[in-house]
């Protein structure tokens, strides 16, 4: 008598090992799909870490001093709040390589095509717009907000008046939304003197 396999059996071995190859082709997709979110959200995370510290190193090295437009006019305030261009700009200390520049640069942060930019010139008081390095640091930004506390209260514009206008904000708020997720950044200066010139 020969011994061998039914075709009713080698068709149900078929089966089983067709049935055995989807379950684990879908575990596999499952599984890379996961990966490829995880690595997404893990840079997401490393984008906005890097980012806020980039913007608090700046912040708490501000160097409150005054510093001129590109017109040669004085800035309404040792850190300005410019509204049209939602936009912060002040001067900052950055250590340089070279000798013959200064460490005080300024930095402008704002929302530019739908990027927090930063601009990083290369004097408190720059003559030429286009003399300066960009860096395009969270892309995707929905919108950009900033607040500025002073005596305990919040407010939309900075400076408020002649006063501030020689302050650093007591504390800075950073709002902004990539797609339907809201953050917010909190930064004190911990600067509390005023300029005396």
């Amino acid at each position: 008598m020969n011994k061998g396999f039914t075709l009713i059996e080698v068709l149900v071995s078929l089966v089983i090992l067709s049935l055995i190859g989807l379950i684990c082709s879908q575990i596999l997709t499952s599984a890379l799909e996961s990966e490829e979110i995880s690595t997404n959200k893990l840079n997401e995370i490393k984008e906005l870490s890097l980012t806020s510290s980039i913007i608090r190193r700046d912040i708490r090295q501000t160097v409150n001093v005054p510093s001129r437009d590109f017109y040669g006019d004085m800035l309404p305030g040792t850190f300005y709040y410019d509204q049209i261009s939602n936009s912060i700009i002040f001067n900052t200390s950055i250590k340089n390589l070279s000798l013959s520049s200064s460490n005080i640069n300024r930095v402008e942060y704002l929302l530019d095509d739908n990027s927090l930019v930063r601009k990083q010139y290369f004097s408190s008081s720059p003559y030429n717009q286009d003399d300066h390095s960009r860096s395009e640091l969270i892309k995707g930004l929905d919108n950009l907000d900033f607040s500025f506390m002073y005596e305990r209260r919040w407010h939309d514009k900075w400076p408020l008046d002649e006063i501030t206008s020689k302050k650093i904000p007591t504390l800075i708020r950073i709002d902004f939304s990539i797609g339907e997720k809201d953050f917010f950044w909190l930064i004190d200066p911990n600067i509390d003197y005023a300029y005396q010139g």
